[in-house]
This record gives C-alpha cells, structure tokens and sequence, in this order.
C-alpha cells in the first residue's frame, strides 16, 4: 500500500494552545499540552544546536533474513535497509529500533545517530518489525504484534548489521536505544541479550517506550473513534477543515516550508477545537496500522483484507482494501490477523498470551535490577496511563527521567533531552 502519510500535513494545521515566550537557554519545553506536544515537536529555537550536521550516512542493504516471495504489491517495499554512520575510529556500535510503522531512514533516525554520533558511536538504525520493509525481508512470522518474535527478528538483523559493519571499522562495544514501540522492544532485546549474550549492551535507553503496547494502541483507537466525527468516513472533511488553515497561512506571504516550525507557527496562530488534535494522533496510528494490516494480510492469505482468490498485481486498483485497511482497527487486528495466524498451521497460542507477552511488567524485575538500563519519556505521553507512569517511575527510580510536558516523542529533539542522551551514552 502506498505511504499516505503526506496526507496529515494539511490537518496538522488545525493544532492550536498557549505557549511560553521567547526562549533562553534554560527555557523549559515550550507546549504544556501533551497532545499538542505530539503533533508539533520541538520549534527550532528550542533545539540542541551543538550536533553535527554533516555525517556521512550510508542506506545500506542487507540480504533477506527470511526465504520469501514479494507479493508484487508491496515490490515498492524492497529491500531490506539500515541506516548507518560510523566513525573513523574504532568505536562502540549503537543500534537504535525505529518506533511503529518506521522506516530505518526516518527523520528521528536520523536524529538519534547525530546525538549518539557526538558522544563517539556508530550507530545503525533498524526499520520496525511493523514497517512492511521489515515484514517482508526479516520477519520469519510476518504478523508483527508478538513480542517474543518480534524481538528474535529483531535481534536476528543485529547480527548481519554487525557482521556488516565489522567488515569495514572496529566495534568495541554496543549499546542500544529504540523510540515508542522500539523503546519498549529495547527494553525486550536486553532482556534476551542478558540471556544469549552476543551484545552485553553497555547500556539501553528507551525513549517513549509503551509499558503495555495493547493497551496504549486501544488508546490511539480511541482518540480517533472519539474525536473523528463520521469515523473513518469523516477523513476527507477532516483534510478539507486543514487545507483551509493552509490557505491562511500561505495567504500571508512566508515561505511555505513543512517543517517543525511551520507547524509551530500554526500552533501558535490557528484555533482549533483540542479534539482535531486527538483526532490528527489517532489518524497519525491508524496510517501506520493500514499499511501493517494490509502488508500482513497479502503475505499471509488471510482473507481478511483481500479475499484469497484475488492475486493483486503492481497496477491492479487498491481503492476497496485501503478502505477496508483503514477501518480495521487495533483490537480488530488483534483479533482478526494477529491471533487467528497463531492459531493456525499446528500452532497454538492463545489471545491473552499474546497480549501479556507485550507488557513491560513481565520483565519487572529484571528492568528494576539492571543498572545500564533507562527510560525517557514525559507524564502527559498520550500512550501512557497514569497507573503505567507510576510503573515507570517506582521500577526505576532513579533511572527514570519523567518530564511533565512533551507528549509523545515531541521533545525528542528539545536541547534538554538531547544532552540528557548524551549523558547517558557517556563512557
């Protein structure tokens, strides 16, 4: 399915709330809203301006960790990809796993190796076990949504990136970071590592990690369901309600750039009502959850989707499954791809295994007693509840650092949390 996310840019101009003036040096996050906080990210006065900017990066291309055909459409998927930067000197290796629906080339990917860069890593970044690049290249179960799984994928494409890697520069050491969904399958990684042993990560950050995945994913169903008038069939007034916005803005002579500050200044112009911004996160999800549930079900003949008697081709119209794609909810994916494909072919895993497997609190204890590893994240993250803040911050202590404000992921970038990272990932 193609990459329809260019489509919330136009929506994401209906973000407005108040905010804090001009910035100083010691100026906390600017956005007290959590939801807002997601939507907008960090405004550029309020960056870490000392990282560098002029990195080599390299898109490199594994072979396929799995034997599988490419159902041809999802050819545009192809191949499977890292993104890597290396120092010239021998050095420790970070890997950083990309959060739900990402590419190994996105935007925060790239972020985290300019920070981990300057405190003296390589670092490569993994696509998500739930982006289809993943699915189809390194997935030996392509239904992403269990844990155990999940994470041997995962930590089965970190062995080819370091035996790729150590071909050309000297690994010293690893360590290991992931953001959202890939901060809560950091956390799942150690955890294995601290068994298998090929890593010994020196240390592991999650950042805006979810504590209980299914649980925080139903409450992306909700922000949508509640906050989308018409439900999915509300989406295109939505864009319209957006596009007006754009026309303002653009009406006024600056330069038209999509960016953070673009969407900054909206924030700071337009007036919408809180529930647009609800609505904008909860779509931001369900884009993501399309592309994985229509991927998974082609691959899987799960005749969920696309029926099993229809053999899609490279230019055969997807308009009927993207609508299907798009109304199939994450307990509906739960229910009708995740658990019906572990129940069939001799396997037989019930429903609530499945969701328990996904839970931070299962491995309490072992993230309560391991000194190198830490959680970033901020008390009003949408994904979280207050019971799994709570959870967090009694599991590890000191090790916790909870902002009040910054959403999910939106002061990923804040100066703050930057050297906040750095200081972690210090030797």
């Amino acid at each position: 399915m193609p990459r329809t996310q260019g489509l919330l840019v136009c929506v994401l101009l209906s973000v407005a709330a108040t905010v804090a003036a001009a910035p100083s040096d010691t100026a906390p996050y600017p956005i007290d809203d959590g939801l807002a906080a997601t939507v907008v990210g960090t405004p550029a006065d309020y960056l870490a301006d000392d990282l560098p900017d002029d990195l080599d990066f390299s898109v490199r291309t594994l072979d396929p960790l799995v034997d599988r055909d490419t159902p041809p459409t999802l050819r545009y998927a192809r191949p499977l990809q890292y993104l890597l930067v290396t120092q010239p000197d021998p050095a420790p290796l970070a890997f950083a796993i990309a959060g739900t629906g990402s590419s190994a080339l996105s935007s925060k990917c790239v972020l985290l190796s300019r920070v981990l860069y300057a405190q003296g890593y390589s670092v490569a970044c993994l696509p998500s076990p739930t982006s289809v690049t993943f699915m189809l290249g390194a997935a030996e179960y392509p239904v992403p949504g269990r844990m155990s799984t999940d994470v041997a994928d995962l930590y089965r494409m970190m062995g080819a990136i370091r035996d790729d890697v150590a071909e050309e520069t000297e690994i010293t050491g690893y360590a290991l970071t992931g953001w959202s969904l890939g901060g809560t399958e950091a956390a799942f990684i150690a955890h294995h590592d601290a068994q298998v042993g090929e890593f010994n990560f020196s240390r592991v950050l999650m950042l805006n990690p979810a504590v209980d995945v299914w649980a925080s994913v139903q409450r992306m169903d909700t922000l949508l369901a509640d906050n989308l008038d018409g439900g999915i069939n509300g989406i295109p007034a939505f864009v319209a309600r957006g596009l007006g916005g754009l026309r303002q803005i653009y009406a006024s002579g600056e330069p038209l750039r999509f960016n953070e500050d673009f969407l900054y200044q909206a924030y700071l112009t337009q007036d919408p009502d809180r529930s647009d911004i609800a609505a904008i996160i909860g779509l931001a999800f369900r884009l993501s959850l399309a592309n994985m549930a229509f991927a998974a079900d082609v691959i899987t003949h799960s005749d969920v989707i696309v029926p099993k008697d229809v053999d899609l081709g490279p230019y055969d119209s997807l308009d009927p499954y993207i609508q299907r794609s798009f109304k199939i909810s994450f307990t509906d994916y739960i229910d009708q791809l995740l658990v019906p494909y572990w129940n069939r072919d001799g396997r037989h895993v019930p429903r609530e295994e499945l969701v328990n497997e996904a839970d931070l609190r299962g491995i309490g204890d072992y993230l309560a007693t391991n000194p190198n590893i830490a959680v970033f994240t901020n008390a009003d993250d949408p994904i979280l509840s207050a019971d799994e803040v709570a959870f967090l911050r009694s599991t590890f202590g000191a090790r916790a650092r909870i902002q009040p404000h910054g959403g999910h992921m939106g002061n990923l970038a804040f100066r703050d949390t930057v050297h906040a990272i750095q200081e972690f990932f210090s030797p």
